[in-house]
């Protein structure tokens, strides 16, 4: 991928039209930093330097389980991945603004954007009526890099919703009239929580049963990541809601990936601690949404 950025110190006076600039993704459930939109099946996240690094050198076994990223941009220099897609291969994306400052736009909350970005696929794309849901996973979300204040805070954030005990809270959730809020998630205790999801995933038989074959990919590649730590990482599901009248494979219909991995670790990666064995909060996670599921499958 190709792409022309300017970055530019305030859009006033100019010709450009902050809305034109930086599409709202509309589809976002959950996270801090809201996610804009790209042509052909991208997004635009602002994020940490070490969530650029980590998809930069993700180990490959985690690839299939995470967003494709096609490129990373720190500051006006942009580095296209190896596996990027075949849209960032054969097309050429032009003048791709990034202010430093939207003061007061609707679509970002922060008046300075950070000056590291990824540019990632987009879940949703080509999907009619997708039903989204944001699972915060595993027991512990803070990384090695956190102060000392900051670890207490996430940690004590943890022992106070259901991550610690069940190893997922939810984060967001929106589909046909129903959504739930991540401050709604944090207040879950485990019987709301099981009928949240269960809700969520009220649909046709073919439908759950790819997400489940799917789910257990990830738990299969989880049990085989030595030294693999998601710390504050979320299962993000895409599920399209016009099943009955959508011609595309089953399997393009259910889509399920880990994402942000601004804490996330793994054996060798900068100077973080070694973990050895397998993430065991995550599969705790893992765990209970399968035992949550049980009953739909019967």
């Amino acid at each position: 991928m190709v792409l022309n950025i300017k970055r530019a110190s305030s859009l006033d006076g100019s010709s450009f039209n902050v809305q034109d600039v930086l599409k709202p993704f509309v589809h976002q459930v959950g996270g801090h930093t809201p996610f804009t939109s790209l042509p052909n099946g991208h997004l635009l996240k602002p994020c940490h330097e070490r969530e650029l690094f980590f998809y930069q050198q993700m180990p490959s076994s985690l690839k299939s389980i995470a967003p494709l990223c096609c490129s990373t941009i720190q500051g006006t220099s942009l580095s296209s991945l190896m596996d990027c897609c075949t849209n960032c291969t054969e097309h050429q994306l032009e003048n791709i603004v990034i202010p430093e400052s939207i003061e007061g736009s609707s679509i970002l909350n922060k008046r300075k954007l950070s000056r590291n970005f990824i540019i990632l696929s987009d879940l949703t794309h080509r999907m009619k009526s997708p039903r989204i849901l944001d699972l915060k996973l595993g027991t512990r979300q803070h990384g090695d890099q956190a102060t000392a204040a900051k670890a207490a805070c996430m940690t004590a954030k943890c022992q106070a919703t259901t991550s610690a005990t069940l190893g997922i809270r939810l984060c967001g959730m929106k589909y046909d009239n129903n959504s739930i809020s991540k401050y709604e998630g944090r207040a879950m205790r485990e019987q709301e929580l099981c009928s949240a999801i269960r809700g969520f995933f009220n649909v046709h038989r073919e439908v759950l049963d790819e997400a489940r074959r799917k789910l257990k990919r990830i738990r299969e590649t989880l049990c085989e990541a030595d030294g693999v730590r998601l710390f504050g990482s979320s299962l993000l599901f895409v599920i399209e809601g016009d099943f009955e009248s959508n011609q595309q494979p089953i399997n393009d219909l259910v889509r399920i990936k880990v994402v942000d991995f601004a804490n996330a670790t793994f054996s060798g990666f900068l100077a973080d601690n070694l973990y050895p064995g397998i993430d065991d909060g995550s599969l705790l996670g893992l765990d209970t949404l399968n035992r949550f599921l049980d009953v739909l499958g019967e």
